[in-house]
């Protein structure tokens, strides 16, 4: 008997599961959830970010955050909970609607007239006094970008920075001149132009007034 009393004071139970760590288990996946699929918050704030031409530290400086923490939402390893992510589209000096751009489950896309978000020529692309007038907002998915390119007075842009594609222009009002390869040629309300995204191109606003191009590329590049 007592030999039988000793073994059942030696055997061993399992370990009983900690609570805690089962608790926090459940949390760590709860802080990162996978992004809605077609968002594509990361892509949108890093995008949004170079047009404004922001660098990293000064992002996360405006919202409180790290330098690391930004760079983990742009690559899309970070998902940013919801004040995160007001903080981020207004430190972007973009609202909501506008950082979004259209509903993908829906089969269009209307933007009345005064509600196209006007936005200024990127960093990467050297020119000054040209803004862009979205037609299609800027969304990861989309092959077509359209823009109407408001150019004031003595404003100018040359893009350096060539890709596949293609780029099929419209003046609607003022006068241009637009130079493709080296060739300029100069465009008036009613001209319109083509060329491949290969070649490098450039244009200045040779009229009195404010010129208005409409400017349609392959793919999404500004």
């Amino acid at each position: 008997m007592a030999r039988k009393n000793s073994a059942k004071k030696t055997s061993a139970k399992p370990a009983p599961r900690s609570k805690k760590s089962a608790a926090h288990r459940t949390t760590s996946a709860k802080t990162s959830p996978p992004a809605p699929e077609g968002l594509q918050i990361g892509a949108r704030i890093k995008h949004a970010r170079l047009l404004a031409g922001i660098r990293m530290r000064e992002l996360a400086a405006k919202v409180g955050c790290t330098e690391s923490m930004v760079s983990k939402i742009e690559s899309g390893r970070v998902v940013p909970s919801l004040p995160m992510l007001q903080r981020l589209v207004a430190a972007l000096d973009r609202d909501m609607a506008s950082f979004f751009g259209s509903d993908p489950s829906s089969p269009g896309l209307i933007l009345r007239a005064g509600q196209r978000p006007l936005v200024n020529t990127d960093p990467l692309r050297k020119g000054a006094g040209v803004a862009y007038e979205r037609l299609v907002p800027f969304a990861a998915g989309n092959l077509l970008e359209c823009n109407i390119h408001v150019v004031e007075a003595s404003g100018n842009k040359i893009d350096q920075i060539t890709h596949q594609g293609e780029t099929v222009g419209y003046v609607i009002a003022g006068q241009i001149e637009l130079t493709i390869d080296n060739t300029p040629y100069s465009l008036s309300a009613g001209d319109s132009f083509f060329f491949k995204n290969h070649l490098i191109n450039k244009y200045r606003n040779i009229g009195p007034g404010t010129a208005r191009v409409l400017w349609v590329n392959t793919p999404q590049v500004h």
